[in-house]
């Protein structure tokens, strides 16, 4: 039976991503490629959540999941990969008339079967059973809102000034962050438009000096 390759998450926030001007961050999944035998957790990198022409034929099947911190996302694909390596080995490529598409064995349909239970997507779309499909607030990446993330105070408490570097922001970004992770019980926390606040606050003593 082929072994299929799991394609390890290295990053802790690796399966966050949210767009500028976006209210929620992007749609993740977890992707097991028919063709190549791997398995990887990924997001969706188009607004909107569009898909390739890979997806819409079946070969790169993608089952959704929250979004997990890289551990976390590594620990489940290791519990799928006896699932992804029954349908790995029985799918075949033909032609449904239009497209070259996949086609899924019965055990290989059996097998996706439970892979979607085990992500709690049998519960319906959206509803991903986070505590009975064993994914808990760890496992998830915490995000904060800007304003729940700052005080007002930034500027002083870490004494940012016209000649603050932008190296400097990245690291009291940085420690921001690590801050209110500890606070999270995941201890893995993002907040969407922290770099810019934090650079707004220089810009202000920069225009203040001109």
């Amino acid at each position: 039976m082929t072994a299929v390759k799991i394609i390890d998450c290295t990053d802790p926030t690796e399966l966050y991503r949210r767009y500028d001007g976006q209210s929620e961050a992007q749609g993740a999944y977890i992707e097991l490629d028919l063709r190549e035998g791997t398995l990887l957790a990924d997001y969706n990198a188009e607004i909107g959540n569009a898909v390739p022409p890979s997806v819409r034929h079946d070969f790169d099947r993608r089952y959704n999941i929250p979004v997990l911190t890289a551990n976390a996302a590594n620990r489940v694909m290791r519990e799928l990969a006896p699932l992804a390596n029954r349908i790995l080995a029985d799918w075949e490529e033909v032609w449904d008339g239009s497209n070259m598409v996949a086609q899924l064995g019965d055990d290989a349909k059996a097998a996706e079967a439970e892979i979607e239970e085990h992500l709690g997507l049998s519960l319906g779309y959206g509803d991903y059973g986070f505590e009975n499909q064993g994914f808990s607030d760890n496992d998830l990446v915490a995000e904060w809102d800007i304003d729940a993330a700052t005080n007002g105070s930034e500027a002083e408490e870490y004494d940012i000034t016209a000649e603050t570097t932008d190296e400097r922001l990245d690291e009291i970004a940085a420690e921001i962050t690590r801050d209110l992770a500890e606070e999270s019980e995941s201890k893995v926390a993002v907040v969407h438009g922290l770099d810019e606040h934090l650079r707004d606050l220089r810009n202000e003593f920069t225009e203040e000096s001109a």
